[in-house]
């Protein structure tokens, strides 16, 4: 072989080297698609939804990568679920309030009064999710797996012109609900409930159609209820809104064990930076609120138990729905208690 055949050889040689290396390295990196509903400025999906992505890539070593598709770019917030069952998504959105036909289970986070703030509601409910029936009849049996999600805070009272600071209080108020369990906790608190559409809300309160609403304090502000209704009673609790995202099992089951722990250790702690934002935003709304002239009242710890004591047959209607559907939604109930004491504790 001459000097210039060598020459060649070695170019040849280290080119294919190159060519491998490169082509290892591509099969090294996870691209997965991300969907969800939120619109670009959203809190969750700019504090909760964006971070969690870049933690993701940081404990990968760089191999998994996303693609955003937010504001339902890629499908409405109904269809997420069917997205990734279909493979259209790897990882979408999936609230169990707009899913409740499939995922009937974790709408035990959806009773009243069993927690006050996101940080014990979300802490706990992800527990709850990863170690009760939810797991297997909501997610697996759907052919997707939690990832992680965040818990808004309990819904309150909010009304226009009387100051609720009993049960009592409640006797014959029109309240604006958001239906299901709500409408059934409204009437057993002696309120009416008027299921009209957020948006028809500040209209609402400002006509006197409606007494009052139900809302959480951040919602409240979306649709300016702060600005027509003089009083917010918390201590009710009336019910609160789960917000998790999901992969599908076929793009679970492909990850290495080292890459679906990264996705672990990821998902505790954006659920623990994700509620602990919403506890510090809603202090700072209840600020806001109270300089637009919003008076707080909380409730006793006697008309608390007035409010469990009235709200008791919500709970046995969800226990015997689920048995009606052959479901252990006591199981699910006494395992999400427990712990909600244990992340108070």
């Amino acid at each position: 072989m001459t000097n210039i055949d060598r020459r060649k050889f070695t170019a040849a040689l280290l080119g294919s080297a190159v060519a491998l290396h490169g082509s290892r390295a591509a099969a090294d990196e996870i691209m997965l698609k991300v969907a969800d509903s939120f619109p670009p400025n959203h809190n969750i999906a700019t504090f909760g939804t964006k971070w969690w992505m870049e933690r993701v890539r940081e404990l990968s070593g760089n191999q998994v990568k996303f693609e955003y598709y937010g504001a339902e770019q890629l499908g409405k917030l109904r269809d997420l679920l069917a997205l990734a069952q279909r493979g259209v998504a790897d990882i979408v959105y999936a609230p169990p309030n707009f899913n409740e036909g499939q995922m009937p289970l974790s709408s035990v986070h959806s009773l009243p009064n069993l927690f006050d703030t996101s940080y014990a509601g979300s802490v706990a409910f992800l527990e709850t999710v990863m170690n009760t029936p939810i797991l297997k009849n909501d997610f697996l049996r759907n052919r997707v797996r939690p990832l992680w999600g965040v818990m808004t805070l309990p819904y309150n009272v909010f009304t226009r012109d009387k100051p609720i600071q009993t049960v009592a209080d409640l006797a014959g108020l029109k309240l604006k609900t958001a239906g299901g369990y709500q409408n059934d906790a409204v009437r057993l608190l002696g309120a009416v409930p008027v299921d009209i559409p957020s948006p028809e809300t500040y209209q609402a309160l400002q006509l006197g159609t409606v007494d009052g609403a139900i809302f959480p304090t951040s919602s409240a502000k979306s649709y300016r209820v702060h600005e027509v209704a003089k009083y917010y009673t918390s201590g009710f609790n009336l019910t609160s809104f789960y917000a998790p995202y999901a992969i599908s099992l076929r793009s679970w089951e492909r990850l290495s064990p080292s890459i679906q722990q990264a996705f672990e250790s990821a998902n505790r702690e954006v659920t623990v930076r994700m509620s602990k934002n919403l506890d510090q935003t809603e202090r700072e709304l209840l600020d806001e609120y109270r300089k637009a002239g919003v008076q707080f009242i909380r409730l006793s710890e006697d008309e608390r138990k007035k409010v469990d004591q009235r709200l008791a047959p919500v709970f046995d209607a969800w226990r015997k729905n689920m048995r009606d559907k052959g479901l252990d939604g006591d199981a699910v109930l006494t395992y999400f208690r427990g712990a909600l004491a244990r992340v108070k504790a």
